[in-house]
């Protein structure tokens, strides 16, 4: 029997690649066969990681043609996978978004729960069946339970992912100050790198039979890249537009120290749409908000507009 790949959407971020990695010790301590494989590179914040504490790359995999049989952590949409994993090989999802594609795959055990992180998940399953974690699989979870959830000042954050955290960190004992300097490791915007973490955090879904694409960044210094690079990002996002053939476009930048989002488009429909669901209102290209909501928040809001 070939072992079960336990993966994440392509180019992941650590909530991914840590949910992955995690849920592959508990499938192997539990007895069952199984390696992780990443397709594309892992996003910044996951690398800092990695090399920080010295923990090995998961596998590189182009596809999953040479696995029977594959789990998918923190990853629910076929939009994420782009065609790399036929949807009838996935026997099990984990996942934590209200909007997803579950019910395309077919043979799939479906696990999503409204929680901060896919992490938060996995975590819970070593928890409650009280098996031992690595070192690494904790300061992995918590890593990506803390920059998912914003240092758990972000939307989504739930009891669960505190819990969670307050637990494995006991095992971790990650630095008071880690938060910032994980997402220091993830700011880093200069030069072409702006449009490498556009095009890495970009998603983009169908509701009511409208193309949207959202693109998100989290980091410290928004305001400033907001300030002197918005022109850069509308043409990266107007290109983006044409190509994919997009109703809707728009980057949601989140600054991470002061605590607010800005909002950048120059579609004029896309601006209409956003300050109905929002409560924004745009100068130029730009609308700022004074509390932070991200992706996955505005996504449910997008469709029940859009669905009407």
């Amino acid at each position: 029997m070939k072992p079960i790949l336990i993966t994440c959407y392509v180019n992941p971020d650590l909530d991914g690649v840590a949910g992955a990695i995690g849920y592959a010790e508990f499938l192997k301590k539990m007895g069952t066969e199984c390696e992780v494989g990443i397709m594309g590179e892992p996003q910044d914040e996951a690398r800092y990681i990695l090399n920080r504490f010295g923990f090995s790359y998961p596998k590189l995999i182009l596809n999953a043609d040479n696995y029977e049989k594959v789990i998918l952590v923190d990853a629910s949409d076929l939009n994420g996978l782009e065609g790399n994993i036929a949807p009838e090989k996935v026997i099990e999802i984990i996942d934590h978004r209200k909007i997803h594609e579950a019910e395309k795959f077919p043979h799939a055990k479906v696990h999503i729960e409204l929680v901060g992180a896919a992490a938060t998940l996995v975590a819970e399953k070593f928890i409650q069946n009280k098996i031992e974690i690595s070192q690494e699989s904790v300061t992995l979870i918590c890593g990506a339970i803390i920059s998912n959830t914003l240092n758990f000042k972000g939307g989504v954050t739930t009891d669960r992912d505190k819990a969670v955290v307050e637990e494995l960190n006991k095992i971790a004992k990650l630095p008071e100050d880690f938060w910032r300097d994980l997402f220091i490791a993830k700011s880093d915007v200069s030069g072409d790198k702006l449009t490498e973490k556009i095009e890495d955090n970009f998603a983009w879904f169908v509701m009511g039979g409208k193309n949207v694409g959202i693109a998100q960044i989290e980091m410290i210094g928004a305001e400033e890249l907001i300030h002197e690079r918005s022109d850069e990002i509308v043409q990266i996002l107007e290109k983006t537009k044409t190509e994919m053939k997009l109703d809707y476009i728009f980057q949601n930048t989140i600054e991470l120290e002061g605590a607010k989002n800005f909002f950048v488009t120059q579609d004029s429909e896309t601006q209409k749409l956003l300050e109905k669901i929002l409560d924004i209102h745009f100068i130029g290209v730009v609308a700022e908000r004074s509390s932070l909501i991200m992706r996955k928040q505005i996504v449910p809001l997008l469709k029940d507009e859009l669905e009407k």
